[in-house]
C-alpha cells in the first residue's frame, strides 16, 4: 500500500477499492476502508508510517468492500464513523445486504466477506437531504449525494477533490462485469448528469483511476445504461428469469454462483422497476409475474 497525493490535503490509497485519505495536520479522515480486517490493518500501518492519527471514517455506502476495514480500525483507534441514512443501518447490521439480495434468509454461500462485512458502529448518520458540511478544525469537508449504485450513496469533497465512490466505473470494470450494479436507475442517471456538469478539480472514483475530467467515465457508464434499457425493451417481454437469461446471453455474462446470480438479478430488477415506473413495461400476474412491453 502507498499514499498518493491528489491535492494539498487530499490523498489516495490505490487498491481494489480506492480509499481516500484527507489530511488535517497530523490527523487523517478516511473515505471508506476497503474489504476486510486485513485492509484495515494495512491502512492503519500506512497512516502510522506517515505520522498520521486516524480521526474519522466517512463511509460512502454500505457495500462490504467499502466498510470492511471499519471494525478493525474502530477497535484500534478512537475514530468516529460517519455514514449516510439507509447505508448506516447495513454497516451496523451487515446481514441486511445478503438478506435483501436473496429476498429471504440467504443461502450460506452468500454470507461471505464480499457481501457481509464485519459490523461496525456508526456514530453520526448523515441525512439524505442535500449537502452536509463537516468542520474538522481548519479543514472543511462536504458530503455530496450520489445515489444510484446504492440508495444513499454519497461522495466527499475536500480541497477541490471529489471522492465519488461507485458513482462511475472504469472501462476495465465494465468489460469484466458487463453490467455494473446500479440499484436505482433513475437516480443513477441523475448522478451521472450531475457529475458531467460538475467542475471539481479532481475526481477519485473507488473503481477507476483519479481524473480531472469525469465526463468520459460518466458517458461510458451512461452508455451501458442505455444499452441495457434498449435490450430489455427489445425482447418483447417475459418472466424476470427469462429476461435475465436473454440479458446474460446478449452481454456474454456467465453466472456461476449465488453471489453473481443475486447481484445480476438485482441489477436487472432495477431496470425493470425503472421501466415499469416510467410506463414502458407493465406487469401481469397469473401465478407468476410476467413483464409486458407497452412502448
Amino acid at each position: 500500500m502507498k499514499l498518493v497525493q491528489v491535492s494539498d490535503s487530499s490523498h489516495l490509497i490505490p487498491g481494489a477499492t480506492n480509499v481516500g485519505v484527507i489530511r488535517c495536520d497530523d490527523a487523517a479522515i478516511l473515505v471508506d476502508t476497503g474489504l476486510d480486517r486485513e485492509s484495515g490493518r494495512k491502512i492503519l500501518k500506512l497512516l502510522e508510517k506517515n505520522g498520521l492519527k486516524l480521526k474519522a471514517i466517512i463511509n460512502t455506502h454500505s457495500h462490504a468492500d467499502h466498510f470492511g476495514g471499519n471494525s478493525y480500525l474502530v477497535n484500534m483507534t478512537d475514530a468516529r464513523v460517519y455514514a449516510p441514512e439507509v447505508e448506516a443501518g447495513i454497516i451496523q447490521y451487515p446481514y441486511l445486504e445478503p438478506l435483501y439480495l436473496f429476498s429471504a434468509h440467504p443461502v450460506n454461500e452468500m454470507m461471505n466477506r464480499f457481501l457481509m462485512a464485519r459490523p461496525s458502529r456508526v456514530d453520526n448518520v448523515i441525512g439524505a437531504d442535500g449537502e452536509t458540511e463537516f468542520d474538522f478544525g481548519v479543514l472543511k469537508l462536504t458530503t455530496v449525494p450520489l445515489p444510484g449504485h446504492s440508495p444513499g450513496q454519497i461522495g466527499v469533497e475536500a480541497d477541490g477533490v471529489l471522492y465519488c465512490a461507485d458513482a462511475v466505473f472504469s472501462g476495465r470494470v465494465i468489460e469484466k462485469y458487463r453490467i455494473p450494479l446500479f440499484m436505482d436507475i433513475e437516480k443513477q442517471i441523475e448522478t451521472l448528469s450531475f457529475l458531467e456538469k460538475s467542475s471539481f478539480e479532481h475526481y477519485v472514483p473507488c473503481h477507476a483511476e483519479p481524473t480531472e475530467d469525469i465526463s468520459y467515465l460518466a458517458d461510458l457508464n451512461m452508455n451501458v445504461i442505455e444499452r441495457v434499457e434498449e435490450f430489455i425493451l427489445s425482447v418483447g417481454g417475459g418472466t424476470t428469469e427469462e429476461i435475465l437469461r436473454r440479458l446474460c446471453s446478449e452481454f456474454e455474462i456467465r453466472l456461476s454462483n449465488f453471489t453473481e446470480y443475486s447481484l445480476m438479478l438485482a441489477a436487472l430488477k432495477a431496470y425493470l422497476s425503472y421501466l415499469h415506473n416510467r410506463g414502458d413495461i407493465q406487469a401481469e400476474f397469473d401465478g407468476i409475474l410476467y413483464w409486458k412491453i407497452t412502448r
